[in-house]
Protein backbone atom coordinates (compact mmCIF):
# COMPACT_ATOMS: atom_id res chain seq x y z
CA UNK A 1 0.00 0.00 0.00
CA UNK A 2 1.11 3.53 -0.65
CA UNK A 3 0.98 6.24 1.96
CA UNK A 4 -1.95 7.89 0.20
CA UNK A 5 -4.02 4.74 0.52
CA UNK A 6 -3.22 4.48 4.22
CA UNK A 7 -4.17 8.10 4.77
CA UNK A 8 -7.45 7.61 2.91
CA UNK A 9 -8.16 4.51 4.99
CA UNK A 10 -7.50 6.50 8.17
CA UNK A 11 -9.87 9.26 7.05
CA UNK A 12 -12.60 6.73 6.24
CA UNK A 13 -12.08 4.95 9.55
CA UNK A 14 -12.25 8.25 11.39
CA UNK A 15 -15.54 9.08 9.73
CA UNK A 16 -16.91 5.64 10.61
CA UNK A 17 -15.89 6.17 14.24
CA UNK A 18 -17.62 9.57 14.27
CA UNK A 19 -20.80 8.00 12.94
CA UNK A 20 -20.59 5.11 15.43
CA UNK A 21 -20.72 7.55 18.36
CA UNK A 22 -24.33 8.38 17.58
CA UNK A 23 -25.44 4.74 17.45
CA UNK A 24 -26.90 3.09 20.54
CA UNK A 25 -25.36 -0.29 19.61
CA UNK A 26 -21.77 -1.24 20.50
CA UNK A 27 -21.49 -3.35 17.34
CA UNK A 28 -20.10 -0.63 15.06
CA UNK A 29 -17.22 0.12 17.45
CA UNK A 30 -16.57 -3.59 17.90
CA UNK A 31 -16.35 -4.03 14.15
CA UNK A 32 -14.03 -1.05 13.85
CA UNK A 33 -11.60 -2.78 16.22
CA UNK A 34 -10.41 -5.03 13.39
CA UNK A 35 -9.82 -2.01 11.17
CA UNK A 36 -7.89 -0.27 13.94
CA UNK A 37 -5.67 -3.34 14.35
CA UNK A 38 -4.82 -3.30 10.66
CA UNK A 39 -4.12 0.42 10.71
CA UNK A 40 -1.97 0.16 13.85
CA UNK A 41 1.02 -1.13 11.87
CA UNK A 42 1.04 2.27 10.13
CA UNK A 43 0.90 4.36 13.31
CA UNK A 44 3.88 6.43 12.08
CA UNK A 45 1.56 8.05 9.52
CA UNK A 46 0.05 11.12 11.23
CA UNK A 47 -3.49 10.49 9.96
CA UNK A 48 -3.35 6.95 11.33
CA UNK A 49 -2.01 8.08 14.69
CA UNK A 50 -4.89 10.55 14.91
CA UNK A 51 -7.58 7.98 14.17
CA UNK A 52 -6.03 5.47 16.57
CA UNK A 53 -6.17 8.09 19.30
CA UNK A 54 -9.79 8.81 18.38
CA UNK A 55 -10.58 5.10 18.69
CA UNK A 56 -9.06 4.97 22.18
CA UNK A 57 -11.31 7.70 23.49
Amino acid sequence: MTSGEIEQAAVAAGRALELAVGVASVRPRERMAAVMQRLAVHRAVPAVAEVLEMARS
